[in-house]
């Protein structure tokens, strides 16, 4: 499995505390069954974390996972929140921000808890333009999208992707969220799982999301998933050449 939503750098932002956790976050990850892990430290306001931090705590941690026998691959990305469209081109034109993949061409980009981003369709038309798909993050998590479910079809008509957390489906982030994660479930629009793992409380579980999936959508539709996911991070890790490159 590929978990491109995970918060398992440490002492970047709110995830993991410090490398010991991290490695222990990666270990529960490869128990559950998980080869490849895309660490997405936020890009925001609050957490403004550079590409240079990440790139060396990438490095730091696959050293670590080597040494301590975790066959893992980490590579780098970041969770972008959208603020405004002007700040968002001008972050892009000057490549802050890491995409999901080396070819450039996925990109997990958030939504502000605060309120929906009115420039969003515009942000997501110039990045489908420019070859890139943009992967909304636990959209169920967001009262907006819950209270104004149309808010999120128009942004997957526009052509961008959802990603829904396996701990929603679990009802770990409230019935609400759990909710709209099963609706978007059986209506086709779960597009990829990630765990959104923090800590070793809050920690990689895909195994369970893919098993409630199979339980309300069936087998077809977790396959369906999982292919989806090899077009950001092939298994055979060809989109990844150099895991770490800046």
């Amino acid at each position: 499995m590929i978990d491109i939503h995970c918060h398992i750098l440490d002492g970047v932002d709110d995830g993991a505390s410090d490398l010991r956790e991290s490695i222990a976050m990666a270990k529960v990850a490869h128990e559950d069954g998980v080869r490849h892990i895309v660490a997405t430290p936020h890009f925001n306001t609050v957490y403004h974390v550079p590409k240079s931090i990440t790139y060396h705590k990438v490095r730091q941690l696959q050293d670590a996972l080597q040494e301590a026998g975790i066959p893992l691959t980490v590579s780098c990305g970041h969770e972008v929140t959208l603020k405004d469209a002007e700040q968002f081109y001008k972050q892009t034109e000057n490549n802050e921000y890491f995409h999901l993949n080396e070819e450039k061409t996925f990109l997990l980009l958030e939504q502000p808890w605060a309120g929906y981003m009115p420039d969003s369709l515009e942000v997501i038309d110039y990045l489908i333009a420019n070859g890139v798909t943009p992967i909304i993050p636990h959209p169920e998590r967001h009262v907006f999208f819950r209270e104004e479910p149309k808010l999120l079809t128009g942004l997957i008509e526009r052509g961008a992707w959802t990603q829904v957390s396996a701990d929603s489906l679990a009802g770990r982030n409230n019935e609400d969220a759990r909710r709209l994660a099963l609706w978007l479930l059986e209506n086709d629009l779960v597009h990829t799982l990630g765990s959104d793992a923090h800590n070793i409380r809050r920690k990689p579980n895909l195994g369970e999301g893919y098993q409630i999936i199979v339980e309300h959508a069936g087998e077809a539709r977790q396959h369906e998933i999982i292919q989806r996911m090899a077009l950001i991070i092939p298994e055979d890790g060809s989109s990844n050449k150099n895991p770490v490159t800046a």
